[in-house]
């Protein structure tokens, strides 16, 4: 997890690196980061409670406790895990700078076409009288966020296979920097709660009144829809800030969970499908994503991840003969 770390500050001084190439007045930014610190360090705080039930719940399911080398990794991870988020966020900030939204219409299209000639929200929102909003807010911000912020602190510290530690490092970093800064610069787009306000007109106005109907545009949702498009608007930042539809690092995070957990314990598979499912769900039932950009997200965790347990397996043999070598 040192590596991690190591990583992560790499990162960062790349994200800031970017953030003078590309945004206007980036010293001034770097200040407003700064005054927004207390908020930062305000925000991971809280998830203070949710974490210790989180890893009460895998250290009952795998029945593997955390010892004194553990912690030391844990250590590392958590400082990297609040450094990474710090540096995703000057960086998907100042995407929009790089590579215009520009693929809209393109994605809208084909969501359509690819679901019979129906936006995806419209069949979700079949079920908008059995959906609570402070229930998809609260799966959306609060449950999803443990894995999105913590889950390399959370493998340090419950789990001592190193193989799998790496390997799912590695696929973290790939949802984050491949799937949300790489791949979202290739396809950069808003989503269809932003899509009339970026490009005019009313292409989904029937989204919005249903988002209203729903409950979702004056809950906290809808709060953070509107001040991510400010922040937006106003070339500000802060953390979690940036808007990217595709390709979705919500349902890639969910992706990278499940798999993880499935791993873990077959107590816990359950709960990562169902997790992954939900995810997906709710990013199309608010508005934030089109149904494609989940599902290219979880196509591309999927290949990663079966890609470096087939890379895993082929070297395993190699690192076996080369510690009898050393043993003879």
């Amino acid at each position: 997890m040192k590596r991690f770390f190591l990583f992560s500050v790499t990162y960062l001084v790349l994200a800031m690196i970017i953030l003078f190439m590309f945004r206007d007045a980036p010293v001034a930014q770097l200040v407003d980061s700064v005054a927004r610190t207390k908020d930062t360090v305000s925000a991971f705080v809280k998830y203070f409670p949710y974490l210790a039930v989180a890893l009460g719940a895998i250290f009952l399911a795998t029945r593997q406790f955390a010892n004194k080398n553990m912690a030391k990794e844990a250590a590392w991870a958590f400082a990297g895990c609040l450094i990474f988020s710090t540096a995703f966020t000057f960086v998907k900030t100042s995407m929009p700078y790089i590579q215009p939204f520009y693929a809209d219409v393109l994605f809208a299209n084909w969501d359509k076409a690819l679901h019979g000639g129906v936006d995806p929200w419209v069949w979700t929102h079949k079920f908008a009288p059995y959906i609570s909003e402070k229930a998809v807010a609260t799966l959306y911000f609060i449950i999803w966020g443990l894995p999105a912020a913590f889950l390399p602190f959370i493998i340090a510290a419950t789990d001592n296979d190193e193989a799998r530690r790496r390997r799912f490092v590695i696929l973290y970093c790939f949802v984050w920097i491949g799937l949300g800064n790489v791949v979202a610069l290739l396809g950069s787009s808003v989503g269809p709660v932003y899509y009339d306000r970026l490009l005019g007109g009313e292409r989904f106005a029937d989204l919005i009144g249903a988002l209203g109907s729903s409950g979702i545009v004056g809950g906290k949702i809808g709060v953070v829809q509107d001040g991510l498009w400010r922040i937006y608007s106003e070339y500000s930042q802060s953390i979690g800030s940036g808007i990217s539809a595709f390709p979705s690092v919500h349902v890639g995070v969910s992706t990278l969970t499940m798999l993880y957990l499935c791993e873990r314990s077959k107590w816990l598979a359950p709960v990562g499908i169902a997790f992954l499912a939900a995810i997906q769900f709710c990013s199309v039932y608010i508005g934030w994503h089109y149904a494609i950009d989940g599902y290219f997200s979880f196509a591309a965790v999927l290949g990663v991840w079966f890609g470096l347990r087939i890379w895993a397996n082929r070297r395993a043999p190699e690192t076996q003969i080369s510690g009898q070598h050393a043993v003879a």
